[in-house]
């Protein structure tokens, strides 16, 4: 919309005579407020020409979006003026949140980079101040799903802790879309799901711990039967090769 102190900039610089027919600058000798616009009487400077310069801001129009939060969208009609052209990658604010375009689609479904807001059937659009993240929460044989929303450039590294409602998780791994991640760190936007566990008490590493040394040491631990027989079996066939 353009208000009346940058109508009265461009009329003072530049605008179009109907007496000498050329683009000359402009002397406001009065202003009249007409509706939601004004009325300029101006002098061409050029000619001396006096005419009236009538300013109206451009009718608005009724436009279809699709706004997309993580897996999440929903349908808004927002009104904008009916000159607005839309570009993708244009980033715009709506109901206290940033969002950038994705997609113009036109009526016949096809997409256009940059279209006049008449022209769009339904605008697409990705929040882009904030992001939601899914997770999986595994604890032995029980887990569960959740999500959090954060800043899309929040750091998650793999083997750090999480507190989710009041309990500790460790990052077990981070998940792309294109596969799994077990080390390194990422962005919030460029994860599709964290996967955490429970972490293991004291005692349990302590005894995980016991039976790891216990296979080198004769110790008794479970499955220890089997795993010397494992290690009777391939030493049998190695000397079977020999």
């Amino acid at each position: 919309m353009v208000d009346s102190e940058d109508a009265v900039e461009e009329v003072e610089h530049i605008t179009l005579c109907p007496g000498c027919g050329n683009e000359e600058g402009h002397e406001i000798l009065r202003t009249t407020e007409r509706g939601s616009g004004v009325d300029h009487l101006v002098r061409c400077e050029g000619c001396s020409k006096v005419h009236t310069v009538m300013v109206r801001p451009p009718k608005g129009v009724s436009v279809n979006f699709t706004l997309s939060e993580g897996a999440d969208s929903r349908r808004a009609s927002i009104e904008v003026d009916g000159d607005e052209r839309f570009t993708t990658g244009d980033v715009f604010e709506h109901d206290h949140a940033e969002w950038e375009i994705t997609r113009l689609e036109m009526d016949d479904a096809t997409s256009l980079k940059t279209a006049a807001a008449s022209d769009i059937n339904v605008v697409w659009a990705v929040r882009k101040d904030r992001v939601r993240v899914k997770m999986t929460f595994t604890d032995a044989d029980y887990s569960f799903s959740d999500s959090i929303i954060c800043e899309p450039d929040q750091e998650f590294h793999c083997g750090n802790m999480f507190v989710h409602e009041g309990k500790e998780w460790r990052i077990r791994a981070l998940h792309t879309g294109q596969g799994r991640r077990l080390t390194g760190k990422l962005a919030a936007s460029r994860i599709r799901r964290i996967f955490l566990h429970k972490p293991q008490s004291e005692w349990e590493l302590e005894e995980r711990e016991r039976r790891e040394r216990g296979r080198w040491r004769g110790q008794e631990f479970e499955g220890r039967e089997e795993h010397q027989q494992r290690v009777r079996d391939s030493n049998f066939s190695r000397y079977r090769e020999e």
